[in-house]
């Protein structure tokens, strides 16, 4: 199975700051989901922001985040939760698919099978996609 984490940032303004992709080989959706948001994380207090919201299309990962359900992913969720109380302000949004589909357009792109992060610049996205 080619199971890949993915997002992207955006500026408080919508304007795409950088997507980012990671191999994660065979996994659950909701490992996937939980490294997206823990990347996420880790990309924007490397850039220096401090206030963020998480805009995520799965239930179960805010249901984790926010401890309202127990599950195999604790060492994610932890690792997610030491992430959040750097931040200084930080929200979690359910979304919609349909509203996400930059992000999971994002995927289509990676083709490799190294499980390293990859940063994904907007031009590069664009050029394979009409969004």
């Amino acid at each position: 199975m080619f199971v890949v984490a993915r997002g992207l940032l955006e500026d408080h303004n919508g304007n795409w700051i950088v997507g980012f992709t990671r191999y994660l080989g065979n996994c659950e959706v909701i490992d996937s989901e939980l490294w997206g948001i823990l990347d996420g994380l880790q990309i924007a207090l490397d850039c220096g922001y401090r206030k963020v919201i998480i805009r995520i299309d799965n239930l179960e990962a805010i249901k984790l985040i926010h401890g309202v359900s127990n599950g195999s992913n604790s060492a994610l969720v932890r690792r997610i939760l030491l992430l959040l109380k750097l931040l200084s302000q930080w929200n979690i949004n359910f979304i919609p698919g349909e509203e996400n589909k930059i992000a999971n357009k994002i995927v289509k792109l990676r083709r490799d099978r190294e499980p390293r992060l990859r940063l994904v610049d907007k031009d590069y996205v664009l050029s394979f996609f009409n969004i």
